[in-house]
């Protein structure tokens, strides 16, 4: 399964520890995209446009954040 853990969950970071099991050496981390709350520009846009930029963007803006899954007990979280 190491060839398809690192396909879906990244590379082996050795330096993390798992939150959840305190392991070190078996957590697998990679940077993915989240969407986080409502963009404030969007929202001034949909207003101005009646909502029509809504159809084509949405409200939501997305952040760069860190994935990691523990193959130990596998728990995924993000930070």
């Amino acid at each position: 399964m190491g060839f398809l853990d690192t396909l879906a969950y990244g590379r082996i970071n050795p330096a993390v520890i798992c939150p959840h099991c305190q392991t070190k050496g078996k957590v697998h981390t990679k940077s993915v995209e989240q969407k986080k709350g409502i963009s404030g520009g969007k929202a001034v846009g949909a207003l101005l446009t009646g909502g029509i930029s809504m159809l084509a963007v949405g409200l939501s803006r997305k952040e760069r954040v860190t994935q990691a899954h523990c193959t130990n007990c596998n728990s995924t979280w993000c930070f």
